[in-house]
Parts: structure tokens; sequence; C-alpha cells
């Protein structure tokens, strides 16, 4: 059975990185995931490029909660990211939040 259950939250972010700086967009995010997957609350957290636009990057997260979410927000990693984002990135995170309706885990 999925540990994702009908309260959890999924977030897909969108990231350009600025003309010149995709290959440090890159390891500036790639760098994020390791922290952000030991977090309390993370059940998934994918970084994704698009194969037609290496200066594309798109994250697919699962949070077991909102509040779970937003606590990661304020970890020291990602307000590091933050902080030089202006730098790396060509405008700002796009992010949708979501809840999932289909398949919806069975109780055990």
């Amino acid at each position: 059975m999925s540990s994702v259950n009908h309260e959890s939250l999924t977030v897909v972010a969108r990231l350009r990185a600025r003309a010149g700086r995709e290959q440090e967009l890159r390891e500036a995010l790639t760098a994020l995931v390791p922290h952000t997957l030991s977090e309390p609350g993370c059940i998934s957290y994918d970084l994704h490029v698009d194969v037609n636009d290496p200066a594309s990057f798109h994250f697919h997260e699962v949070w077991r909660s909102r509040q779970d979410h937003a606590a990661n927000l304020e970890k020291p990693h990602l307000q590091e990211f933050l902080a030089r984002s202006d730098d790396l990135l060509d405008g700002g995170v796009q992010a949708v939040f979501m809840r999932r309706l289909a398949p919806v885990p069975t109780a055990a």
C-alpha cells in the first residue's frame, strides 16, 4: 500500500534558468533533493528537466500535509537557495498545489 493518502499535498513546481545559468541551477536544485527527502512529511521529491528545454526544471513533490510542506520552506537549505535564486532564475517559482483524487489508497 502507498503511504500517500487523501490528506497529502502534491506540488508541481516549475523553475526556469537564466540564460547561461542552466548548469548552475541544475546543481543547486539537485543539492536540495537529499536534504528535502530527509524532512519529516516528505513522501517524494523528484527533480525533472524538460527534454526539449534544458533551462526548464520541474519538481514533483508529495507531502504528508500542507503544514509539512510549509515547514520545509523554512529550512536552511531552502532559505539558502531562495536567497540566491534571483541570480539563477528567469522569473519566479511557479507552483501548483493539488490533492490526489485517484486512485484512492485502500486501508490495510
